[in-house]
């Protein structure tokens, strides 16, 4: 009997709390300082290049295999990321692409609105990320 007694006070003691209500298209809420959205790519802020080795770690390590390198050969010899594609509608958001990255060229951006139409809107290409990585450029030295 003490238990149900117990339950009707929260009951009550929330019905007297002031409501949070966000109006969510005009107000977006902050997110939590870990919160994994995107991966997004780091770019040179001097040249703009996307700081990525094309080693391909990252695309070895996703347990989904969202992740797509296509890797050209440089004109010094080395290697050079061609095209990068992530299919975000198979990502889980898990961080492991930005935990295994030896040169922090992927981090996980604060974008959560990824709602499209389409499949097609899911998949995101090198410059797409590149300008997701942008948005907060100082947000991966907290983590």
């Amino acid at each position: 009997m003490l238990n149900e007694f117990k339950g009707f006070a929260v009951t009550l003691k929330r019905l007297l709390r002031k409501p949070e209500t966000i109006e969510y298209p005009d107000v977006k809420r902050d997110m939590a300082g870990r919160f994994r959205g995107l991966p997004s790519l780091r770019a040179d802020p001097e040249t703009g290049e996307a700081l990525c080795v094309a080693c391909g770690l990252c695309a070895r390590i996703c347990p989904t295999s969202c992740l797509e390198m296509h890797v050209v050969p440089s004109e010094e010899g080395d290697r050079e990321l061609g095209e990068f594609i992530l299919r975000s509608g198979r990502c889980l958001f898990c961080g492991m692409c930005a935990q295994v990255c030896p040169v922090d060229a992927i981090t996980m951006s604060k974008q959560y609105e990824l709602s499209t139409q389409e499949r097609d809107g899911l998949i995101y290409t090198k410059t797409e990320l590149a300008r997701f990585g942008e948005q907060d450029p100082d947000w991966w030295a907290q983590v």
